[in-house]
C-alpha cells in the first residue's frame, strides 16, 4: 500500500566481516560512482558496483544477498585504476564475494573455510591429503602393484570409489547452496526474459566484454589464465564422466582406443590447466615493480589455496600419461594414485566450499540477470 514504510534489518557486524574477508578499503569509498562509470561491463548490463559497496558499508545483508553485481564483476581492474580515493572497488568487491558464499553455503563451513588463515586452511588440506595417501599407498599398495604387473593403464574401478564417494558429498554441499543462492538472487526480480533468448545474451556479452579486454594487455593475461583453467577443467570433467562410464558400460572404453584422439585431449587438457594455475601461481610469488598490481592485491588465503590446491592436481594428471608413454608403468600407478590423493581435498574444500565455488554463483547470477531483463543489447 502507498505511503507503507519498509523495515529493513541492519547486520552491524557486516563491515568487519567483509574487511577481514580482504576489503580493506570498504570505508576509503565515498559513493562517487566512478567505478560503475569506468566499467565496460556498465555499457552491457544494468549493474551498480556503488550500490553493492554502499550496501556493505550500510550493513544491509539482505538487499547485499541478493545483489548479482558483485558476481557480474570480471576483474578487468578499470575501477581500481580510476579511483580518486585510491580505494580498491575490485578487492572490495571480491570480499563481498566472499561474505556472499559465507551465507549461501547451508552447513556454516565455507565461512571458516574463507575465516581462516593460510596455515589453518593448509593444516586441513595437509590432514585429508596424508588420510588419502594412507588409503591409496596403505589399503591399496597391493592392488597398484598388480595392476602395474600388467605393463598396461586398465580400468581401476577399485582406486575410484574414494574419489567418486567425496564428489558425491561435495555435491551434496555444494548444490544446496547454489539453490539458497538463486533463491537469494531472484527474490523480487521478475523473468521477463524467456530461456532461448536468456541464454543468447549471456553467451554475446562474454563474447562482446572479453573481445574488448583482449586489446589490452594486462587484461588479456588473466583473460587466458581463467580460459586455460576453463579448458582445462572442462576437458578433465569430460574425461573423467567418459572413464567412469566405461566401467559399468564397456561400449565407453572405446573412446580410449583412439590413443591419438584421447591422448592429446589429456596433454591439453593437463597442460592447459598447468600453464593456467602456474602463471597467476608464479606472478604471485615473484611480484615485483613490473608485476600488475592484480598479482599483488589478491594474496587472501583463499586466492592461495584456489591455486596451491589445483597445482599438484594438474602437475600429477599429466605425469601419469608421461610416464605411461615412456613405459614406467609403476610410476604411472604412484602417479595416479597421488592425484586422486590431491584430488579428494581439492573437492572436499576448494570445490565445496572455497574459491572454485565462484564458477556456479558466478554461472547463477548471470543467469538471474539475463531473465530478469539486465542485460542490454540482442
Amino acid at each position: 500500500m502507498a505511503g507503507e514504510s519498509e523495515f529493513i534489518s541492519i547486520n552491524p557486524t557486516l563491515n568487519r566481516e567483509v574487511f577481514k574477508l580482504g576489503g580493506k578499503s570498504l570505508l576509503e569509498c565515498y559513493q562517487c560512482g566512478s567505478c560503475t562509470a569506468v566499467c565496460p561491463l556498465s555499457e552491457e548490463m544494468d549493474v551498480s558496483f556503488r550500490r553493492a559497496i554502499r550496501y556493505t558499508q550500510l550493513g544491509v545483508e539482505e538487499k547485499i544477498l541478493g545483489d548479482i553485481s558483485p558476481w557480474s564483476c570480471n576483474l578487468h581492474g578499470d575501477c581500481t585504476d580510476s579511483c580518486p580515493r585510491g580505494a580498491s572497488p575490485s578487492e572490495i568487491l571480491a570480499a563481498i564475494r566472499r561474505y556472499q558464499s559465507n551465507k549461501y553455503d547451508w552447513t556454516g563451513l565455507a565461512k571458516w573455510w574463507n575465516d581462516s588463515s593460510f596455515g589453518a586452511k593448509f593444516l586441513a588440506y595437509f590432514a585429508i591429503f596424508a588420510v588419502s595417501l594412507l588409503v591409496y599407498f596403505g589399503f591399496y599398495w597391493q592392488k597398484i602393484l598388480q595392476l602395474a604387473s600388467t605393463g598396461k593403464l586398465v580400468m581401476i574401478s577399485e582406486l575410484l570409489i574414494p574419489v567418486v564417494a567425496v564428489f558425491i558429498v561435495a555435491l551434496a554441499i555444494l548444490l544446496p547452496s547454489g539453490y539458497r543462492a538463486y533463491k537469494f538472487m531472484i527474490k523480487d526480480k521478475k523473468k521477463e526474459v524467456g530461456l532461448g533468448k536468456t541464454l543468447k545474451l549471456i553467451a554475446n556479452f562474454f563474447i562482446r566484454l572479453e573481445t574488448e579486454a583482449m586489446g589490452v594487455p594486462h587484461k588479456r593475461e588473466r583473460i587466458l589464465e581463467h580460459v586455460l583453467i576453463l579448458i582445462g577443467l572442462g576437458l578433465f570433467i569430460l574425461l573423467a564422466i567418459i572413464y567412469v562410464l566405461a566401467i559399468p558400460f564397456p561400449v565407453f572404453h572405446r573412446f580410449f582406443e583412439f590413443k591419438i584422439l584421447s591422448r592429446a585431449l589429456i596433454y591439453i587438457a593437463s597442460l592447459s590447466l598447468l600453464v593456467g594455475v602456474g602463471s597467476p601461481l608464479t606472478k604471485r610469488l615473484t611480484a615485483g615493480e613490473k608485476t600488475h598490481w592484480y598479482y599483488k592485491k589478491f594474496t587472501t588465503s583463499t586466492d592461495w589455496m584456489s591455486l596451491v590446491t589445483l597445482f599438484p592436481v594438474a602437475l600429477m594428471a599429466l605425469l601419469v600419461f608421461v610416464f605411461y608413454d615412456l613405459s614406467m608403468i609403476l610410476y604411472a600407478y604412484i602417479a595416479f594414485a597421488l592425484l586422486l590423493s590431491f584430488l579428494i581435498p581439492f573437492l572436499l574444500l576448494e570445490f565445496a566450499f572455497g574459491k572454485h565455488t565462484h564458477w556456479l554463483y558466478k554461472v547463477i547470477a548471470y543467469y538471474v540477470g539475463a531473465r530478469a531483463g539486465y542485460f542490454r543489447g540482442d
